[in-house]
C-alpha cells in the first residue's frame, strides 16, 4: 500500500515532516526488533551438526554445521547471522528511510515554488535528488549555511553505493571513497568496514534519521524567520 503523505498534510508543507519522523522511527524500531529476534533465535537454537563419513575403516569423518540452508564449510555462520544479514536488513531499511525523506524534501521545494510563485523551480537546479533539492533550498529558500548537510552529503554517498555498488566504499580503481571512509571514522559505532563493504550496526538507522531531522529543523528555522 502506498502512503500518500500529501493527502494527510496540506496546510503547511513542513507539518508533514512531524509525521514522517514518527513514521520512520516506528519503522526503524520494527526493523531492529525483527533483527534482534533473528539473532536471538540463532543464539538460542544454534546450527545443527552433521557427521559426514569419509572413510569408516580408518575412522575418518568430517563434521559440518548448517543453519537456514547455509553450512559452516561455505561461510562463518555466526558472522553471517549475527552481523552480515542484520547489516543487509538495515541497508534495505536505510534505502527506504532515505527515499522517503528525499521525496518529502523534493515535495517541499515544489510546494514552496508554487506557493511563492518563484522564478526558479526545483527542475531548474543542477544535479538530482537530495543534492538538487538542497541547492534549491539554499538559493531560493535562503538556507545559505547548513551545519547538518555536510553529514547528509556522506549519507547521499552511502545511499549511492548501497544502490549501485553493493555498499562498497572502494571504487573500481581500488581507491577508497573519502566521504565514506570519513563516515566510518566519525561514526564508527554505526558504520564499519567489512572487507570492501560498509557494515551497518545497531543505531545506524537512528543516526540517519536524526541527520535528516536536524536538516528539517534548519529549514523550518529559516522559513519561520523569513515568513514572520
Amino acid at each position: 500500500m502506498t502512503l500518500d503523505l500529501s493527502k494527510i498534510f496540506q496546510m503547511r508543507p513542513l507539518e508533514s515532516f512531524n509525521f514522517t519522523y514518527n513514521l520512520m522511527l516506528s519503522f526503524i524500531t520494527q526493523t531492529e526488533e525483527t533483527i534482534q529476534a533473528s539473532i536471538d533465535k540463532f543464539n538460542a537454537e544454534g546450527p545443527e551438526e552433521y557427521e559426514i563419513e569419509i572413510d569408516a575403516a580408518e575412522n575418518i569423518y568430517q563434521y559440518t554445521e548448517t543453519y537456514m540452508g547455509l553450512d559452516s564449510h561455505s561461510v562463518e555462520l555466526g558472522d553471517i547471522f549475527t552481523s552480515h544479514f542484520p547489516s543487509l536488513q538495515r541497508r534495505s531499511a536505510f534505502l527506504t528511510l532515505f527515499g522517503t525523506y528525499e521525496h518529502e524534501i523534493e515535495n517541499l521545494c515544489t510546494n514552496y515554488a508554487s506557493t511563492h510563485e518563484t522564478n526558479i523551480n526545483l527542475s531548474d537546479m543542477k544535479g538530482s535528488g537530495l543534492e538538487r533539492a538542497h541547492l534549491f533550498i539554499k538559493k531560493v529558500i535562503g538556507l545559505n549555511e547548513s551545519a547538518s548537510f555536510s553529514k547528509l552529503r556522506k549519507i547521499v554517498k552511502l545511499r549511492n553505493t548501497c544502490t549501485h555498488n553493493d555498499a562498497r566504499y572502494v571504487e573500481n580503481d581500488g581507491q577508497e571513497m573519502k566521504q565514506l571512509r570519513k563516515l566510518m571514522t566519525d561514526q564508527s559505532n554505526y558504520f564499519t568496514a567489512d572487507g570492501q563493504q560498509v557494515l551497518f550496526h545497531h543505531g545506524a538507522l537512528e543516526f540517519v534519521l536524526e541527520c535528516f531531522d536536524e536538516y528539517i529543523k534548519e529549514i523550518r528555522s529559516i522559513l519561520e524567520a523569513t515568513e514572520v
